[in-house]
């Protein structure tokens, strides 16, 4: 193992960025960095330290994140993610924000990483990385940013940036090759995870056991259950007036969320079954789920069943997507796909009308939802044998070993 104290100690100016490693290439440092600042972030960077940990011992991760990646092993010196879940006001976001770039930058001085490793989260981490690359430490990205989707102009600012970006969807690499920034892509955690279908008929089992099943997934987000929550009990409304036995299931991933979805039920008519932390059991019994855009939908994906996809927004955020975005299609498996292979409403100002046509044609036919099943399972042939974690894992290694 290569220590910092195999090499001179470099100096570095108070404001200055970290100096160039030796052109001989030997790594200066045995410490890696990786920063997260989104639960998202926090869960994606977990999957890959615990991978780093067990092929390259050696390495000291620290980290700016949360609580998984120090269950992972890294040592975390910050919590970066908890108050991103809160949701703080913008200007107190931004203030953090600078705050966590002030540390992570002194340490890094002080500490001198070989590699950093930034997940998501371009806005907080573009900084950190401008500051480190120029002068030898090596950048590679965790979670492509979806500069695809609102901002290709800035493929520039990512190439001066990066060593190499890894993607979690498999048609991006060929958009970041477009844009002379190197890519591979990596598989994704939420797909490769498996299934355990006996356990999950278990739990299954303690559902309204109806002909029809509908599975509602508003989110994890408080905002996301307040906006989205009152739309989809207007759609089960709906449906309801035709199918007087639709079963209706709706996840929480928390008792505090529950607790918010519950609020929402007491205006509502007719059962709703609420469950906490069992989304692959609701996923095994329902038959269509309409759930907000997002992960989850990768969820869904990997469980094979058919879905609707919905964002309720205000005003401004449905004017901004139509200014900012260049995409037709906003729906993770839509976009996997490159086609619209799930109906999507996102994001959306609407009423429950359109939403419950599209939920109750397939609810009411086999052929729809077996034309869409067919659909997902063509589209996530390219995750097949893919392992995220070693995948992704062995990519930051090659980096790091380059000389």
């Amino acid at each position: 193992m290569v220590t910092a104290s195999a090499k001179p100690a470099r100096t570095i100016p108070p404001d200055g960025p970290i100096p160039a490693t030796e052109a001989s290439g030997a790594l200066m440092s045995d410490s890696l960095l990786i920063t997260a600042f989104e639960p998202s972030g926090d869960r994606l960077a977990a999957k890959v330290i615990s991978r780093l940990r067990e092929i390259r011992p050696e390495l000291t991760i620290h980290a700016w994140g949360g609580p998984l990646m120090k269950e992972a092993g890294a040592v975390v010196h910050d919590d970066t993610v908890s108050h991103a879940a809160m949701g703080l006001g913008a200007l107190a976001h931004v203030q953090r924000i600078r705050s966590h770039h002030r540390d992570i930058l002194a340490w890094s001085r002080e500490h001198q990483p070989v590699g950093l490793i930034p997940v998501d989260s371009p806005a907080a981490n573009f900084p950190i990385c401008k500051k480190l690359r120029p002068n030898g430490v090596k950048v590679i990205h965790l979670a492509a940013p979806q500069l695809w989707a609102w901002a290709p102009w800035r493929s520039r600012k990512l190439r001066r940036c990066t060593d190499l970006v890894l993607c979690l969807m498999p048609f991006e690499p060929e958009w970041f090759a477009q844009h002379d920034i190197p890519a591979r892509f990596v598989g994704h955690p939420a797909i490769d995870r498996g299934l355990d279908s006996e356990a999950d008929a278990r739990v299954a089992a303690t559902m309204p056991q109806t002909d029809s099943r509908l599975l509602l997934m508003p989110g994890s987000r408080q905002q996301e259950i307040n906006r989205n929550v009152p739309l989809m009990l207007k759609v089960v409304s709906q449906l309801r007036e035709h199918r007087p036995d639709l079963g209706v299931v709706m996840t929480a991933v928390d008792e505090e969320k529950a607790g918010m979805v519950h609020r929402e039920l007491a205006a509502s008519e007719g059962p709703i079954k609420v469950v906490v932390g069992q989304r692959d059991a609701a996923l095994h019994w329902s038959q269509v789920a309409l759930a907000v855009s997002g992960t989850v939908t990768l969820d869904i994906m990997r469980h094979g069943k058919p879905m609707v996809g919905l964002y309720r927004t205000g005003v401004v955020g449905v004017l901004g997507a139509k200014v900012i975005l260049t995409i037709k299609n906003r729906l993770l498996p839509n976009l996997i796909a490159g086609s619209r292979i799930v109906p999507e409403f996102v994001p959306y100002r609407g009423g429950p009308g359109p939403v419950a046509r599209a939920v109750g044609h397939l609810l009411d036919s086999v052929e729809a939802r077996t034309c869409q099943e067919e659909a997902i399972a063509a589209a996530l042939s390219p995750y097949a044998n893919t392992s995220f974690a070693t995948s992704a894992s062995d990519a930051i290694i090659e980096v790091l070993d380059r000389q």
